[in-house]
């Protein structure tokens, strides 16, 4: 477990957490207190840190996804899905609300193929409900966008998804898209905003800008 804990990056204290939480499998025994790991558990603990650490998930919903792929059936379409959905905290509209109404909508006329039972539509409904209750109209109207945006991007994740080998391999690659590619796609997002903004207010001056301390500013 030393070994293990210097490769991975991960303390001892927490590696035993993890197992006893299921969320890495125990070593080999070699003897009552020694065993032994492979490379599948340097990866386990990669995979874990990037849901807990960069996907900000917790450890119940960490080992939930994991109890989906060690009673995975034969259907890989379904299998997926269940581990898909489990990195999606699901949230509830109100029950007056038209938000459900309108996702479902949208998501007809898009002609997607969605489950009922997919805990994205609440959060969907429940964001268009916020908008709407604030007073966001102008920002509702670019789900159109937003939808066409997020099927083309989802089109080049799926097929680089389904170009793995073996459900394992494609499950943790939709593990990997939906923590990893989400903090991704947030920061560049995040990062174009920055530079449409400074191209419409500042047309004229450099984007690229050095950032001074405020102690360096006051030496000088």
């Amino acid at each position: 477990m030393t070994e293990l804990s210097q490769r991975s990056g991960v303390p001892i204290p927490t590696i035993r957490y993890y197992i006893r939480e299921g969320l890495l499998p125990s070593g080999q025994f070699t003897s009552p207190n020694q065993a032994t790991y492979d490379d599948s558990h340097v990866r386990r603990l990669a995979l874990i840190r990037a849901m807990v650490e960069v996907g900000e998930m917790s450890i119940a919903a960490v080992g939930k996804l994991f109890r989906h792929l060690e009673t995975k059936g034969g259907d890989e379409f379904v299998t997926l899905g269940l581990v898909q959905y489990s990195l999606t905290r699901e949230l509830s509209p109100s029950d007056d609300s038209d938000a459900v109404t309108r996702v479902r909508d949208l998501l007809d006329q898009l002609g997607w193929r969605v489950n009922d039972h997919n805990p994205a539509r609440s959060v969907l409904a429940t964001t268009v409900e916020t908008l709407d209750r604030l007073g966001y109209d102008d920002l509702l109207g670019l789900l159109d966008r937003y939808a066409a945006a997020a099927h083309e991007l989802a089109e080049a994740e799926v097929d680089l998804m389904l170009a793995r080998e073996g459900l394992d391999n494609r499950a943790g690659a939709v593990v990997v898209t939906g923590v990893l590619g989400d903090a991704m796609l947030s920061a560049l997002r995040r990062l174009a905003q920055e530079d449409v903004t400074a191209r419409t207010l500042r047309p004229t001056k450099t984007t690229k800008t050095r950032s001074t301390s405020p102690r360096r500013k006051a030496a000088k």
